[in-house]
């Protein structure tokens, strides 16, 4: 039997398993965090807070173009967050002269009952193809500076300049640095076939990392983020294939007859390993190998479908989905396999967890009133959070690196998206405006 993967979702993927046919950069001193101004930014209840952006200057003219899309980015990166209310120029008080970069101490008294907190004022010119730049970040309500940060990096990456100097800002206000650095992987059928696709956190950047002309799916990123795992059928076989980002070399990793899906992949003292799907006795099992050995240990057996892990930080642990109990729900296991712990009990369809960056909560999706949604569950499952509510379905989630974000896929408007939320549930955005699906997302570690 052949299922189509051309709308696979969640679900859709689990549900296949069951049928046992699975078709399956800048160089900067990095900036002290000093006073911390925003302790919690995942609070739904806090007021976004107050950024100034001044317009960036350049000492040519000809290099001010560079600088008005490094302020352009930056501001945007800031707005998408979730957590700052960015004030531009054009809406700064009338007695603030932004001079030049650097600020005298009888320009603070012109922001005097802005209740604007923070002020960023930079500037940015080009050296052959160097890109050179400063930035300075004042207390506007302390009436200091703050911050001094330089900037060096190529020209024609001065985007990747602007995420890194985004990532500069949120870490001096929230004492941890942003994820404008990283990227997400996903799957599209834009070209008419199934291939791997990446694109920035902003939504800009798109390309796309497989043209082989077949079906690929369930890209998985590696630690260190220089490779992709994702599974094709290239060779008709659902195998599972690495493709390195730096060098372009794509090639099989696991090739067992049968599935070979959704690795989750672990670097610690023991060395690099990981966990995946493989078809054994008819049935979906999860496999603990090292990375380069041929050899694969079974962690779970028998009759029952397992499915979809996810190590936990600490490595001590794996979540992931059996329908052990009759129908699909989250487990927890030790990492060699034993003392299973369901974690799931609202509803009867609960699958991909992805265990969060912090240890503190497992994201699934979950079916609720015939729609499919994202819920947030305490490891020990005593506590349940549901993020989503439709119109739609609303699946794979995915982890920012540092736990403030989810990706995720969804038909809230026709096609299937990309989209970002923050982990309250709010501030829901759509990444990807392609035609056709864009599906199984998976969030890149900090990519500098």
């Amino acid at each position: 039997m052949f299922y189509s993967l051309k709308n696979i979702g969640a679900h859709k993927i689990f549900s296949i398993i069951l049928g046992l046919t699975v078709f399956f950069l800048l160089i900067d001193p990095t900036p002290g965090q000093g006073k911390v101004y925003l302790d919690t930014i995942t609070n739904p209840g806090l007021a976004p807070f107050p950024v100034a952006v001044s317009d960036f200057t350049s000492p040519k003219r000809i290099d001010g173009q560079v600088a008005q899309n490094i302020q352009r980015t930056l501001i945007n990166d800031l707005e998408i967050s979730g957590f700052f209310r960015v004030i531009k120029p054009e809406d700064f008080p009338d007695t603030a002269q932004i001079r030049a970069n650097l600020l005298d101490v009888s320009d603070f008294d012109a922001w005097n009952g802005s209740e604007v907190n923070v002020l960023v004022t930079g500037s940015f010119w080009v050296s052959g193809d160097s890109l050179l730049g400063s930035v300075r970040l004042y207390d506007l309500v302390e009436k200091k500076f703050l911050k001094g940060i330089r900037y060096e990096g190529k020209k024609a990456e001065w985007r990747r300049v602007a995420h890194q100097l985004a990532n500069d800002v949120v870490l001096q206000i929230s004492g941890e640095k942003g994820v404008f650095d990283t990227q997400i992987v996903f799957a599209s059928n834009k070209t008419g076939n199934k291939e791997i696709c990446l694109i920035d956190v902003d939504g800009e950047n798109l390309r796309q990392v497989t043209r082989n002309k077949s079906i690929n799916i369930l890209p998985r990123w590696t630690p260190d983020g220089k490779k992709i795992l994702y599974t094709s059928y290239m060779k008709r076989n659902p195998d599972l294939y690495a493709i390195d980002l730096v060098s372009g070399n794509n090639y099989r990793i696991s090739y067992r007859n049968g599935l070979n899906a959704c690795p989750t992949w672990l670097s610690d003292a023991e060395g690099e390993k990981m966990v995946l799907m493989l078809k054994q006795d008819d049935r979906s099992h999860l496999f603990l190998t090292k990375v380069g050995d041929k050899g694969a240990i079974p962690l779970t057996s028998g009759s029952d479908n397992y499915a979809s892990p996810s190590w936990s930080p600490d490595g001590k642990q794996i979540t992931f989905v059996s329908d052990r109990s009759g129908t699909p729900q989250v487990y927890t296991m030790d990492k060699s396999g034993k003392n299973l712990k369901r974690i799931t009990y609202q509803g009867n369809y609960n699958v991909s967890p992805a265990w969060s960056p912090k240890g503190d909560w497992i994201a699934f999706c979950g079916r609720q009133s015939g729609f499919f949604e994202i819920f947030l569950a305490t490891p020990d499952g005593d506590r349940v959070r549901q993020l989503t509510r439709g119109p739609g379905n609303n699946e794979d989630p995915t982890w920012s690196p540092d736990g403030r974000y989810l990706a995720f896929s969804s038909t809230k408007e026709g096609g299937a998206a990309i989209y970002v939320m923050n982990i309250n549930g709010t501030h829901q955005r759509k990444l990807t405006t392609l035609r056709g699906d864009a599906t199984n997302p998976s969030w890149s570690p900090h990519l500098e």
